[in-house]
């Protein structure tokens, strides 16, 4: 199906896919990033933590090949999201990481297939590509939130906000609310090819609100520099009557990056009838003063409301947010007003 003849009004109602309920297939795919073949022990910690959730996760026939790049050619990395999408015992579609050249993918994805299929899909970072594609050729709401190797693969355990807040979002057909705010922020990385260590974490820093006001709009977005990426192409984001999510990578991306990823995308008209701006907290504490000044010299020409604050994307622990469904900027508090998941039948108990 031809990208004309599929797309989506970015209007239409969102489509819900099926609540998630203990028991649950997941199928654990890889459409950028070789990590989950090159760090099998972190892998399987991924996997357990998954299990001991509730879930039963099943990996993808490449989820973990390897490559120069990415997992496994583009043909392979497509046929997996096509079979995990066409499995009707699989419920849910997770990505193993992100990475890099998700991108690729996207001409050659049957959303057609997809459409057919709703279902969740959740990852984040480079998985931005396939979120902003799935939602403009089918209208499914997608899940930016945790991935299998960077949150639920943590030592010993994944954060106790990042899984809670994952079941709750895609396990209940109620709108979520509030996003909640954590105590606590992981300020350290992870060598995956160490044995498990934790990681040390300290308070959340205060949010910055650079300007307030309340808002109401579909929550979209996703990762700053792959969202710029897709300037130009078929899958542009439209944030038209959207509160727009961003967040930034972990070093070494810079704030003078995320800079010039603002400019890039303000010059393209981007953000022309955007409600607001809700910003996940930078990599490390001492950049969010930069991102700040990012924000203001970049997107000129807009009087919108804009917030930096928020437990998404590159930091831990990590909400999980529904793209798709219509949310609320009230300062620095930024609510999920719409059921980001559809009522299962009686084939399956809540969490």
């Amino acid at each position: 199906m031809t990208s004309a003849e599929s797309r989506q009004s970015s209007t239409a109602a969102p489509v819900l896919p099926p609540a998630l309920a203990p028991g649950d297939v997941v199928a654990i795919v890889a459409p950028a990033s070789d990590a989950a073949g090159r760090y099998p022990e972190r892998l399987e910690r991924g996997l357990q933590a998954l299990r001991d959730a509730g879930l039963r996760p099943r990996l993808a026939t490449n989820a973990r090949a390897t490559g120069r790049w990415t997992a496994g050619t583009v043909d392979e990395r497509v046929a997996d999201l096509h079979e995990a999408f066409k499995d009707d015992e699989v419920r849910a579609v997770l990505c193993a990481i992100g990475g890099s050249l998700s991108a690729r993918l996207l001409p050659e994805l049957d959303y057609g297939l997809i459409a057919a299929h709703p279902k969740v899909f959740c990852g984040y970072s480079d998985i931005t590509t396939l979120h902003t594609a799935i939602r403009a050729e089918t209208g499914l709401v997608t899940f930016y939130g945790p991935s299998v190797m960077a949150e639920w693969a943590e030592y010993p355990a994944p954060l106790r906000e990042t899984a809670e807040h994952f079941l709750k979002v895609t396990g209940s057909p109620q709108p979520a609310g509030p996003v909640p705010r954590p105590e606590r922020i992981v300020t350290e990385g992870a060598d995956w090819g160490a044995p498990g260590q934790a990681r040390r974490a300290e308070p959340v820093p205060t949010p910055e609100v650079l300007r307030p006001g309340r808002v109401e709009g579909t929550l979209a977005g996703g990762c700053l520099p792959v969202l710029r990426r897709l300037i130009g192409t078929p899958w542009q984001p439209d944030f038209t009557d959207c509160v727009v999510l961003l967040e930034t990578p972990q070093l070494p991306y810079s704030m003078v990056n995320a800079a010039e990823d603002l400019l890039s995308m303000n010059l393209a008209g981007m953000f022309e009838g955007a409600r607001g701006i809700v910003f996940g907290w930078p990599f490390r504490e001492d950049q969010i003063e930069d991102l700040g000044h990012a924000i203001t010299d970049s997107l000129y020409g807009h009087d919108f409301p804009v917030v930096i604050g928020f437990p998404c994307g590159h930091t831990s622990p990590m909400t999980t947010l529904p793209l798709g469904v219509r949310a609320t900027l009230d300062g620095a508090t930024l609510s999920l007003d719409g059921a980001a998941v559809a009522p299962r039948s009686s084939d399956g108990a809540g969490w």
